[in-house]
């Protein structure tokens, strides 16, 4: 109810502010939303993947829609696989899948692009505390190894604190407080 999720819509250009405006690396998602799909990878709260496809598969009809070369979509995927640990899972269907390999095979789906920043929507909801370490540290190793930005949405403080440079606080739609982790702890 803080307004975390309708934000994120809002700068994907998949729903309107009925008030003030957006800018995503330099674009208005409203009148130029396929500028700002070109740039953003996007991983939501509840991930959908085609069940009977394996990952490999899906991540290749995200390549297609992408328009990227098959050749160069083949070693991508491959490379991204290796990313998120699911080399090994890559040739089962996706419905056999844990709610933590959804989510990584997510991140990767949303990195088959190569965005300039990655919007994660509530990525550790469902997911094992083990999972939770993994995933958290999953991202952090994608922006230092391929310098996409993040931009995470979540209520859990603690793993703000670890994982975030900078925090926006919401509440009814409204940004309160912005700054560093420990500038607002402050």
């Amino acid at each position: 109810g803080a307004g975390k999720t309708t934000t994120i819509l809002m700068a994907l250009g998949l729903t309107e502010p009925t008030g003030g405006t957006v800018s995503v690396l330099g674009h208005d998602p409203v009148r130029d939303p396929l500028a700002v799909k070109r740039r953003v990878g996007y991983l939501p709260d509840a991930v959908g993947f085609y069940g009977r496809l394996t990952g490999r598969e899906n991540l290749r009809y995200t390549a297609d829609l992408n328009g990227l070369d098959p050749a160069v979509a083949e070693t991508l995927i491959s490379e991204l696989l290796e990313q998120v640990g699911l080399t090994r899972a890559a040739d089962r269907p996706t419905g056999g899948y844990s709610r933590g390999m959804l989510q990584r095979l997510g991140i990767a789906d949303a990195l088959v692009k190569d965005p300039a920043l990655l919007i994660l929507d509530e990525p550790t909801t469902s997911i094992d505390p083990a999972g939770v370490v993994e995933l958290l540290a999953l991202i952090r190793a994608l922006v230092a190894e391929r310098g996409v930005g993040v931009l995470l949405s979540s209520h859990l403080l603690s793993q703000v604190q670890r994982l975030c440079d900078r925090v926006g606080i919401f509440r009814q739609g409204h940004l309160l407080a912005e700054g560093t982790p420990h500038d607002l702890a402050r």
